[in-house]
Formats: structure tokens, C-alpha cells, sequence
């Protein structure tokens, strides 16, 4: 660790004053501080649980009036999960009827075009164009050009909100067409789950619905409701007549949008990104969650292109403690103090600065602090906390002084535009806000934290998780082979006739995660938004043609697309040798590109009938792997000098990442989606009740079957099954109820009543900072909720496809592609594990040695499973959750009656 030098706020660091702030932020995000006061925090959950009922009875009122505006779920767009004290929602609702994909396959697909390079558009907007039948439906909101007017398509909304607001329909859930509306806890979800969502057939899905008997929708009567329509969204305000609630408001921004399952041509994002990046497959599999046109900004007929699945996505990676999350609940607490000094000074000065930018100087440092997979680690360790915090608010000081803050995925699109009011002095004034914190944190900062317990414990913490990950370096790196002759190996100079097969120096895991990257790559550049996209193309080649042109056109843009990335990797570097080889491998570039190509297009080894399968990811790899280092040996002026710095970035990102290649495979199974589609299918078709569905699936072990037992337990669950269009089912399922007052202490499930559950969670205390990484392996998460979370907020974080969809995302702590105690696993060097953690506290160590014996126990009976199973006939093989399944019984279930 390092001082710290700030050149915008003219600051300078020590170690010390580093280390007390990452104390300073540790206890403001403490969440055992507030242990004791947990009714704000309840009174403010349960506020924002009854304002998300209310939006759903409006939006399902204004869909009734007019079924154009009908949405099928609601998209909760708000980042920080993490904030509970938040007052602020905000949701984007699909329209539809023009929205790709369909929520139904045999749904019409509307016709249009999407117009992304505009010459009156604004970057990172287009405009929409209707066609044929969808024109016709739309035609109020259609203007002279025949472009789809956003402000008007708002402002039709927005009137039909406040025509549901004075009506007393609908007064229930149960009176909703869920096919079409979303009135039900189980359909709220995040646009990267959405996104997965849309792609499984609408008959393989199950929803969790509203609690009670008799579930009711707020009453519009029992609140004060402002709906205001604003260029930047449609803004609510709520506040409450009871008294309980009296003090608490709450503020809802809703925006319209149009779905599309492609990605915007006009941005530069995935491609810029570098094979050799850390988290290079994580951007390219984020570039596939396709795109929102939303209603957004002063020009009437230009929709804002938001790409909310992929920020999701890239969020995701890192659970809600990790260090990129701890960065930005601290900043998001920074900007909030900010805000409440500007209320206090005079004259007050405008708020500039806002969550989305602080987000995105986040998103842009993830990707250009990146250097190798183990600095990458070690330079976003807890250690680094306070570092990474002061270093955004001093390039935050930057941005507002230049008055340029670009969109992370439309460079060119400033995201501090001025809206007509401002002035330079206003955004200086911004910028000096920022440098007075920072000057505040400086002096807070210089209080010696010494002789303090929970200083010297953090610190200790901090060794101990930077020792962890040297112990990993050195695991990884004692494996790899010798740096001094991996260049030498690694070309066809020196070998027989220069055709020695370069791919054999990379491991199998090497190859298989290179594979991963180069098919997403294809993946994405089929995604990518036609100029003048219309839904209704159609190809201009024949099936047959386009099979045969795919493979050679693929290696091709491969070869072309990573050429370009070493290129400009290369000339951004500082110290590159001289600026006449950079000028010449700029000219000469293209015309070297050009030869290279024309010699692919004629390898009759690679092209001809009897070549490999180049569908295969493997053998892709190998393909192009053989051309980038034959162009480094044959043009040794132009390729050799961009190239050899790129593949050797390559090939250490790729040793490093693939130890955990294993982990990113099993989050990108699909068996628990496909094994509770199954059981959807059955339950449509009357051949079983969902009782008799979900015993069979936890007798199979389905992780999505234990998960629903754990809900059913709680309190009694109702099942919404929606078919198709007009065909839902509601099934009610319960546990009798002397099951209810009685533990189930069986083998079959891991629950555990409210006694247990607070008996295991004190055995569970750490004395560990809470946002540390052995912390999170002795945090439990078994629980399902606690006292202070709404019955509505359980049921939507738990509904069976958010919880499973929720799986493919990593949410480690450590800035990686998997988990070190699970990667140690896989190799079998726990004993390294066990090494790192003998300078934690004896509590603390023994807990963690607990963590490793039942790993070593639960590998020892996996083995003796398998063993005895081979012997045995396969009617035979034990159901340990067969006792508890037997006391199951169905409460008052529909068999099969639709609801409309």
C-alpha cells in the first residue's frame, strides 16, 4: 500500500490516514450499528413494499382501460439493493405490444424500424418508425415525420394512471389477467432476470402470489397521490394517512420503454474490450441482454437507448459485500452528504452530481485499472477501499470541471448535458462541493485510530484476506510454465516447417475459456442492431448460403476484431518505442490486415470440404490462435510489435482465469430452469397438482423444490401458473397445520423455526468486519427473510425463477471469475486455505477449519454415494427426504380452473 496523490483536489495521503478512512467507511456501512434501531428501517421497508402494491394496482388499472399499455412485469431499475433506508423507487414498464421478444410465441410481432444514426438524433438515442398493422395501432402517438412520439405515448399514460387512481378497479390481485398485467409479488423483477425470463416458453414458468387469504391492493383512498409528467420520466409522489406512515414519502419515477433483444451498433462496447482483459467474458455475455428505448429527454420523437440488463449484469459479478459494492454504497452515502450540506449553504447551488454518474466513473475504472488477474485481485482487496473511493471523487472533480461526463457505453454522449439553466460557474461550484468533502475526509483522517479494538481487528482482516491472495499467486503461478521459454514456444519460427501447432503450449482450461469468449464474441456481433433495423427482416441469403459463408466469415472477423484490439492497445501505451513505428504501423495497418485476410480466404486446410468442424468452440480456438502467432512470425515490421504484448496478456489471463472455468460452466447450467419447466408443463396439463410435483422434485434433490418447501413452511403459498394468453392458474399449497408447531429436524430439509434460526445466527457471529471475505464465508444465507422484510418483498426476492436465474450471476467478493476456497477446492490445496487464515482469531479460525472438515466430509460421502450406488439396483437408491415429503398435503387447490 501506497500514499495516495489527488492532482484535482490537490490532496495528498498517507498510508496511514488511508487505512484510518477504510475504518471510517467500514463503520458508517456497519450494519451491526444499527442492530438496536431497526423500526425506521422497518417503517421505511414496508412504506416502499405498499407504494410497489399501489404502482402494481395503477398500472394494471391504466392496462385495463387501455390494454395497449399493458406490461406482463414490472422492471425494478433502482442499483442499490443494498440501501434499505432508500425513498425512492424507480421502474421501467414494457410496452408489449412492441416489444421484442414476445411473451408469447404465438403473439404477432410487431413491425418497425429502429433508426439508430439519426443525422437529428443525439448519441446514444434513436428514433422508432412503425410499420403496417402496429402503425395503425398506434397512430395517435405517431407525428408528420411517421415517427413514434415519446411524449405523447407518456403523456397518454400518465392520464390513464390517474383515471386508475380514481377508480376502485382493481381491488384485488386475484382480479388481474397475470397472461398480460403484472399484479403479483412474483413478477418484479430486475431487467437482467427479465431478460433470462423472456427466453424460457411462458408455459414453463411458475410466479409466486400475493399472501392472505383474501389478497387486497392498497386503496387509492388511503394515500396523497402526485402523478406528474416530466421530460425525464413520469414522477409520483406518495404519502401516507396512517399514522404509522405519517412521516415517511415516498418518490416513484416510472419510464416507458420498448424492449429490444439486440445491441445498439452505435456503441463501442464489447468490442473495445481486449481478450486479455480480467473480465473480458463478463463483458461480452452482458452485451447479450439486449436494449430499452426508453421515454426519456426534450426531443419528442427520440427514445433514449438504456442498456439497464447489462449494468445489472456487470453488477452482479460482485456480491453485496465485495469491495466494488462497498465502493459504491460509500460513494451513494457521500453524495447524500453532500446534498444535505448543499441544503445549508447560500446561495444553494444546483445538484449535478447524481448516483448514475458516480456508477459509471465505477463501471470505467473496473475496466481501465485492469493490468493481470492477481494485481486485479490484490488492487481491489479491502485494503484498497479508501484508495479507490478518493480516486472517483477526484476524477469526479475532473469530469464536472470539464463539463464532459461520457456514457460508459456511448462515448460520445455526455452524460452532464446541459439542460439550459446551468452555467460554468454552477459546475464548478459541483466540483468544489466534491473538494470540500474531500478535504473534510482528509481531516477526519488524520484522528489516530491506535489502541482501538476494531481498528487493529480490520487491519488484521486485511493481512490476512492479501495473504490469502499471495498464497493463491504462488499456488497458481508454481504451474505455469517457465516465463523464459514460453516465447520461444509459443511461435513457428523455430519449428519443422513452420507448421508446429502453437495451441499445444495452452492448457485444456486455457483453450475451453478462450473458446467461451470467441463464442460469446460471435454471439454478440449476431445481436448487434442493423442500420434501419426493422423486426420483420428477413435475410437476403438463402439457409444453405449463409451456412456455408459462416464459418470463414467468423474466423475472419475474429482475427480482424482482436488485430484491432492489439492495435489499439498498443498505440495507447506511454512508453512505446517510437512514435516513427507507431506513424508507420498506422499506415501500413490496413494494407497488412488486407493481405492477411486474402491469405485466410485461400488455407484450403482450414476452408476446404474436409476441414475441422470450426462449430466447435475448441477447434475455433485453435484456428485462430494459429493465425495470430503465424502473423506475429511473418510480418515482423507491422504485426509482431502489437501482438506480442497482446498474446502474452492473452495467455496469463487465461491461465490465471482458467482454474475457475469450472465454476463459470455450472453457473451457465440450465438443469434446475429446465427441471422446473418440466414440472410447469405437468401442472398446465392437469397430469399432476403442483403437491404432487414438488414431492417427486424434492425426492430428486432440485435446489428450486427445497427453496419453494422453505416458503411453504413459513406461511401458506399461492402458485400462479400462467400457459399462454387468458390461461392462468392459481394453486394454494400448505402444510397441515400440527406440522406447522412441530421442528423438522429431518434430513430432507435444512430449515429450522425462529428459535433455531437465532440460536445459529449468535453461534455464527464474527468478530470480522462484516465486508470481508472470510466474514462471507461464515455469513449464513439460509434464511429466507428476517422480521423487518414485508411479506410482499420476500415473495418477490424468492419467486422460484428470480432465485434460480439469480445463481447465473458469480456475487463473489474478490474481483475474479470464480472463488478462491472453491478454486483450492478443485485443486485439492486446501491445506494452502488453512495457511491463510492462521493469523485470524482463534474464533474466527476455528469456524473457518469448520468450513474446510465439512467440505472434506461432504467429499467423502459424495464418494461413498457414487460407490455404493454402481452396486445397487437404481429402484433402490435412498431418498433421505422421503420421511418429510410423506406429512405433505395440498390445501384447497384448484385443479385446474382458469383465471381471467
Amino acid at each position: 500500500m501506497e500514499q495516495l496523490i489527488l492532482p484535482n483536489a490537490k490532496l495528498k495521503f498517507c498510508v496511514d490516514q488511508l487505512q484510518n478512512l477504510n475504518f471510517l467507511f467500514n463503520n458508517r456501512l456497519d450494519p451491526s450499528e444499527a442492530a438496536e434501531g431497526l423500526s425506521p428501517e422497518k417503517s421505511i421497508l414496508l412504506a416502499k413494499s405498499v407504494t410497489e402494491r399501489l404502482v402494481q394496482r395503477l398500472l394494471c388499472g391504466a392496462a385495463q382501460i387501455d390494454p395497449r399499455f399493458s406490461s406482463k412485469y414490472l422492471i425494478n431499475t433502482r442499483i442499490d439493493q443494498n440501501d434499505y433506508t432508500a425513498t425512492h423507487l424507480e421502474y421501467v414498464i414494457r410496452l408489449d405490444n412492441l416489444s421484442t421478444p414476445t411473451i408469447y410465441e404465438d403473439y404477432e410481432r410487431s413491425t418497425f424500424e429502429v433508426l439508430e444514426t439519426d443525422k437529428d438524433c443525439p448519441a446514444g438515442y434513436a428514433r422508432i418508425r412503425l410499420n403496417g398493422s402496429t402503425f395503425k395501432q398506434f397512430e395517435e402517438f405517431i407525428n408528420s415525420f411517421g415517427f413514434l412520439r415519446r411524449d405523447r405515448i407518456q403523456a397518454r399514460l400518465v392520464e390513464l394512471l390517474a383515471q386508475a387512481a380514481g377508480s376502485d378497479k382493481p381491488t384485488s390481485p386475484l382480479h388481474v389477467d397475470e397472461s398480460t398485467m403484472c399484479g403479483i409479488p412474483g413478477k418484479i423483477m430486475d431487467p437482467a432476470t427479465l431478460y433470462h425470463v423472456l427466453s424460457i416458453p411462458a408455459s414453463q414458468h411458475v410466479y409466486y402470489g400475493p399472501g392472505g387469504n383474501v389478497p387486497r391492493f392498497p386503496d387509492t383512498r388511503d394515500f396523497r397521490l402526485a402523478i406528474v409528467d416530466e421530460p425525464n420520466g413520469i414522477k409520483l409522489k406518495v404519502e401516507f394517512l396512517s399514522p404509522a406512515l405519517a412521516d415517511i414519502s415516498i418518490k416513484v419515477t416510472i419510464l416507458v420503454a420498448i424492449g429490444i433483444d439486440s445491441w445498439p451498433a452505435t456503441s463501442d462496447f464489447p468490442s473495445r474490450i481486449p481478450l486479455g482483459h480480467s473480465d473480458c467474458l463478463l463483458y461480452y455475455e452482458a452485451a447479450l441482454t439486449g436494449m430499452y428505448l426508453v421515454g426519456y429527454g426534450v426531443h419528442s420523437s427520440a427514445w433514449q437507448i438504456r442498456l439497464p440488463a447489462a449494468e445489472f449484469t456487470l453488477l452482479n459479478h460482485y456480491g453485496a459485500n465485495s469491495v466494488v459494492r462497498t465502493i459504491l454504497d460509500v460513494l451513494y452515502q457521500i453524495l447524500k452528504d453532500i446534498n444535505s450540506y448543499r441544503k445549508m449553504r447560500k446561495p444553494i447551488s444546483y445538484k449535478i452530481l447524481n448516483r448514475y454518474m458516480l456508477f459509471t466513473l465505477l463501471l470505467e475504472e473496473l475496466e481501465e485499472n485492469s493490468t493481470t488477474p492477481f494485481y486485479d485481485m490484490a488492487l481491489w482487496s479491502p485494503m484498497y477501499l479508501s484508495t479507490l473511493v478518493l480516486k472517483l471523487l477526484d476524477k469526479a472533480i475532473n469530469r464536472l470541471s470539464s463539463e464532459f461526463q461520457p456514457n460508459y457505453f456511448f462515448k460520445k454522449a455526455n452524460l452532464l448535458v446541459n439542460p439550459g439553466h446551468l452555467c460554468d460557474e454552477d459546475f464548478t461550484i459541483e466540483a468544489n462541493n466534491i473538494k470540500g468533502y474531500m478535504v473534510k475526509l482528509f481531516d477526519e483522517s488524520l484522528m489516530s485510530n491506535i489502541g482501538n479494538d476494531g481498528f487493529s481487528t480490520l487491519i488484521n482482516s486485511q493481512e490476512s484476506e492479501m495473504n490469502l491472495l499471495y498464497k493463491w499467486k504462488g499456488l497458481v503461478e508454481n504451474m505455469a510454465p517457465p516465463s523464459g521459454t514460453r516465447g520461444r514456444r509459443l511461435c513457428f519460427a523455430g519449428s519443422k516447417n513452420r507448421r508446429e501447432i502453437v495451441h499445444t503450449q495452452y492448457t485444456a482450461r486455457q483453450l475451453e475459456y478462450i473458446g467461451l469468449v470467441l463464442h460469446s464474441m460471435l454471439k454478440v456481433k449476431q445481436h448487434i442492431l442493423h442500420p434501419h433495423y426493422n423486426t420483420g427482416f428477413k435475410s437476403l441469403y438463402s439457409p444453405e448460403e449463409e451456412l456455408e459463408m459462416q464459418p470463414l466469415e467468423d474466423v475472419i472477423y475474429i482475427l480482424v476484431s482482436l488485430l484491432d484490439q492489439a492495435k489499439e492497445q498498443y498505440l495507447s501505451l506511454p512508453n512505446t518505442d517510437s512514435k516513427k513505428i507507431s506513424a508507420k504501423i498506422k499506415s501500413r495497418y490496413s494494407d497488412c490486415l488486407a493481405k492477411l485476410i486474402e491469405v485466410i480466404r485461400k488455407d484450403r486446410e482450414v476452408f476446404s470440404k474436409n476441414s475441422p468442424d470450426l462449430y466447435d468452440d475448441i477447434t475455433l480456438v485453435k484456428v485462430i490462435l494459429k493465425w495470430l502467432y503465424k502473423a506475429m512470425d511473418q510480418s515482423k515490421k507491422y504485426f509482431a510489435p502489437i501482438l506480442r504484448p497482446y498474446l502474452n496478456t492473452v495467455f496469463t489471463a487465461s491461465y490465471h482465469v482458467s482454474y475457475h472455468i469450472e465454476f463459470i460452466k455450472e453457473r451457465a447450467k440450465t438443469d434446475e430452469i429446465e427441471s422446473m419447466g418440466a414440472f410447469c408443463l405437468l401442472v398446465n396439463t392437469g397430469t399432476i397438482t403442483p403437491a404432487q410435483g414438488l414431492i417427486d422434485s424434492i425426492n430428486k434433490n432440485w435446489l428450486w423444490a427445497r427453496d419453494m418447501l422453505r416458503m411453504v413452511e413459513q406461511n401458506t403459498l399461492r402458485l400462479v401458473f400462467i400457459q399462454t394468453r387468458g390461461k392462468v392458474y392459481r394453486h394454494i399449497l400448505s402444510l397441515p397445520s400440527y406440522s406447522k408447531d412441530n421442528d423438522f429436524e429431518t434430513t430432507g430439509s435444512k430449515t429450522w423455526n425462529d428459535k433455531a434460526r437465532k440460536i445459529r445466527s449468535i453461534k455464527r457471529k464474527s468478530t470480522l468486519p462484516g465486508r470481508n471475505y472470510f466474514s462471507s464465508l461464515l455469513h449464513d444465507e439460509a434464511t429466507i427473510s428476517n422480521r423487518n422484510t414485508p411479506q410482499h418483498e420476500t415473495l418477490k426476492s424468492n419467486s422460484p425463477l428470480t432465485i434460480i436465474l439469480r445463481k447465473k450471476y458469480r456475487m463473489g467478493q474478490h474481483r475474479c471469475a470464480g472463488d478462491l476456497l472453491r478454486a483450492m477446492t478443485t485443486m485439492q490445496k486446501l491445506s494452502v486455505f488453512q495457511e491463510a487464515t492462521s493469523t485470524l482469531p482463534k474464533e474466527d479460525q476455528s469456524k473457518l477449519l469448520d468450513i474446510i472438515d465439512n467440505i472434506h466430509t461432504a467429499k467423502a460421502k459424495r464418494s461413498l454415494t457414487k460407490k455404493w450406488s454402481s452396486t445397487l439396483p437404481h429402484s433402490s437408491k435412498i431418498c433421505p427426504s422421503r420421511e418429510l415429503v410423506q406429512k405433505y398435503t395440498p390445501k384447497e387447490e384448484s385443479a385446474g380452473n382458469s383465471e381471467y
